[in-house]
């Protein structure tokens, strides 16, 4: 398993008030970032090995919390599924970070085919990054590659009108 800037992760942590704080901090940490390109079945094992201690360490609890955090960089659908095999309640704020994740992500929906069949098909993103994309980039839309692409505009008020609000 990749090693996590156990010293920050360990201040974060002992500094948070809140669900939110692990959360934000975590997420914007780079080796929680890197500890999501490791194989879904090694963090759950770790994660089940640093919750099923009688007596955890800091450490412990600080490296589950990371691989929860890390599980939200995985596609939604794939998220969910791995949540379900961790015990979220071992933790103090793991069902609580599990939710904050949940509310996060916008599900939108949309057309792939017209006619007769249409077909629908849903994207998930995280809502502030789509806010963010299209507050800098004015209007945009997501393509079957569930990248969001920028729509040409013949004027600039759509982004206006996003950033006065």
């Amino acid at each position: 398993m990749m090693s996590i800037d156990m010293d920050i992760l360990k201040r974060e942590y002992l500094f948070a008030s809140t669900a939110a704080q692990i959360y934000k901090h975590f997420r914007e940490n780079s080796s929680v970032r890197n500890l999501a390109k490791e194989k879904p079945e090694t963090l759950i094992k770790e994660y089940k090995k640093r919750t099923e201690k009688g007596k955890r360490r800091i450490e412990d609890v600080v490296v589950a919390y990371a691989i929860i955090i890390a599980i939200t960089f995985y596609d939604y659908q794939e998220a969910l599924n791995i949540f379900k095999k961790f015990d979220l309640s071992k933790l103090e704020w793991g069902e609580k970070l599990k939710d904050i994740y949940t509310r996060e992500v916008q599900i939108t929906s949309y057309v792939t085919k017209q006619g007769s069949g249409i077909e629908l098909k849903d994207i998930y993103t995280r809502s502030s990054d789509v806010m963010s994309y299209m507050n800098e980039q004015g209007k945009g839309i997501a393509d079957d590659s569930k990248q969001i692409r920028a729509e040409a505009s013949s004027t600039g008020s759509d982004k206006s009108m996003l950033n006065n609000k």
